[in-house]
């Protein structure tokens, strides 16, 4: 008896993020609790645990209940150039039609 009142006492230690991965054809739900032994995960980038996409950031939505966050797992986009500008692309045209 004394084993069940450990695992009541360490599950309701800490808070919980329920948290929705939003990379595009995924939309994992899960939890992750935060202890304060965790608390790092929430200043970094974290894997969803299905897609395994690595540097998504959890982007809190509010409180959902007592000790129980909502939060979505949100990626930035990579390898994405900057738009060229009209006036680059004139002087290319310009380069390429004076040969």
């Amino acid at each position: 008896m004394q084993a069940r009142q450990e695992t009541r006492n360490t599950n309701t230690k800490g808070v919980v993020y329920r948290t929705t991965c939003q990379n595009p054809g995924c939309g994992c739900t899960f939890d992750l609790r935060i202890t304060p032994e965790t608390v790092s995960l929430l200043s970094g980038p974290l894997a969803c645990p299905r897609c395994r996409r690595h540097g998504g950031m959890l982007k809190p939505q509010g409180r959902l209940g007592d000790k129980l966050f909502g939060a979505k797992l949100v990626f930035r986009l990579t390898g994405v150039a900057e738009p060229r500008s009209a006036s680059d692309e004139d002087d290319l045209f310009e380069t390429a039609g004076s040969r």
